[in-house]
């Protein structure tokens, strides 16, 4: 087993979670284009209503009837305790006079805030929240690579002490390692207890043969990871203080930014599909990337994790989450069987939702999911005699009361409860984790989800 010293990253670090984290403390000037006002800025990462990048302007004036009116749509400022740093675009539409001619501006980051340079970049590393707070790390000595010879795992440390966890993940000539820090037990059990946000992760990535690259290449697969540790964890994820690094190991980038995907508060383990083995995260990346990386597969990818993850949350009632679900499974269903030419456009038109789901599932060596007896769904779909009665069927008959007017009589008497949608919703929703998995090469049964 090979280790190696790698360039130390800044740590995002809390002492407890949701606790705002500070970028910048100090004096700042405050200007619109006509103004320049003098006083002091706080920066930081604020966690509600998700993670995102606060302003906060402090400055006195003679008195309360002297406020200047800024240009908000040219509003910037200049730290002045960073040299050489561009003017930060900000949004400050909130101000307060508090007396003695103190006035305090709140507000938030309006564009990506970038210290440094975004070329000749040797890794960026990034931290995360609410990931599993784990202590493993994949295979202790090889790994396999895209064509399923052995490899060696170069175990990497970064910080005075190794990571709780570390694992790898590599593909397409990248090398990803996702780092565990330490946190405390009470740390861990306000997060189960409260929810919030704890970061407790570091990312690095680099090109596995060492050659230089610029942050938006950076970026290509910062995104695709997101999305793809996103859908381990079954909550939304996002990239917090992307900073980079040249082939000395030097800091030559730092960039601050609101990220794009808004991400969730700390939900249970439960929401996750490798939550009791967090070490199988590592083993549907590389047929995840393929997808990905795939013109015909990336949207309809990124829309039925969309779905799937906020399908789960059924804040709104499970109704919503069926038509989510139902939705992703015919995506999948025709972009499948059409790119592998079991079916042409017009076959695919002319068959019912439950026959596309039943031969995607097929095709996929997926195993029906047994209906229980004992299930209120069940009971229902045998008194109105609905045809075929299967875990199917039960999907398309409840997706279809619940968008389509109901015209005759029959339809008029079924009350679908709220139990019965529950029921529907884990069928379909478990098979959309299994067909992904399938889609994304996963190695191992996907009958025991």
């Amino acid at each position: 087993m090979v280790f190696t010293w790698q360039p130390q990253p800044k740590l995002l670090e809390q002492e407890f979670p949701s606790q705002p984290i500070p970028l910048y403390d100090g004096s700042a000037e405050l200007i619109d284009g006509e103004n320049t006002i003098r006083g002091e800025a706080l920066i930081q990462i604020s966690w509600y209503p998700f993670p995102y990048i606060t302003v906060e302007f402090v400055y006195y004036g003679k008195g309360l009837t002297d406020d200047i009116e800024l240009n908000l749509d040219n509003t910037e400022l200049k730290l002045i305790k960073i040299n050489l740093a561009p003017r930060m675009k900000v949004m400050l539409p909130r101000k307060l006079s508090c007396g003695n001619g103190k006035r305090e501006c709140f507000g938030y980051l309006k564009e990506p805030f970038i210290q440094g340079r975004t070329d000749n970049l040797s890794s960026v590393t990034f931290q995360i929240a609410n990931f599993f707070l784990f202590n493993a790390s994949n295979d202790e000595e090889f790994v396999y690579d895209e064509e399923g010879n052995e490899t060696t795992i170069e175990r990497e440390s970064w910080l005075p002490t190794w990571f709780h966890g570390q694992f790898i993940f590599e593909y397409g000539g990248w090398h990803i390692v996702l780092g565990a820090l330490y946190y405390s037990f009470d740390f861990q059990e306000i997060l189960e207890a409260q929810g919030g946000y704890g970061i407790a992760h570091v990312c690095r990535i680099k090109r596995s043969d060492d050659k230089t690259f610029d942050l938006n290449e950076g970026y290509e697969i910062i995104n695709a990871f997101i999305y793809y540790i996103s859908f381990v964890r079954g909550i939304w994820i996002a990239p917090l203080n992307v900073l980079g690094f040249d082939a000395k190991g030097d800091q030559i980038l730092e960039e601050w930014r609101t990220p794009t995907i808004k991400a969730d508060s700390w939900q249970s383990l439960d929401y996750s599909w490798t939550w009791d083995d967090s070490t199988e995260s590592v083993d549907a990346f590389p047929g995840f990337m393929k997808k990905w990386q795939d013109e015909t597969w990336r949207e309809v990818i990124q829309n039925s994790i969309q779905w799937y993850i906020e399908s789960y949350k059924h804040t709104n009632g499970y109704n919503t989450s069926i038509i989510l679900v139902h939705s992703a499974l015919e995506k999948l269903a025709w972009t499948h069987l059409n790119s592998n030419n079991y079916i042409s456009p017009d076959g695919f038109r002319k068959l019912t939702f439950d026959d596309k789901l039943r031969l995607l599932i097929k095709t996929l060596d997926i195993s029906l999911v047994p209906l229980d007896e004992n299930w209120e769904i069940t009971k229902l779909a045998k008194a109105y005699n609905w045809l075929g009665i299967d875990s199917v069927s039960v999907i398309g008959q409840v997706r279809n009361l619940l968008i389509h007017p109901k015209i005759n009589k029959t339809e008029n008497k079924i009350k679908l409860t709220e139990v019965m949608m529950e029921q529907v919703f884990a069928v379909a929703h478990n098979y959309l984790l299994k067909c992904l998995l399938k889609l994304f090469d996963y190695p191992y049964k996907v009958d025991n989800f």
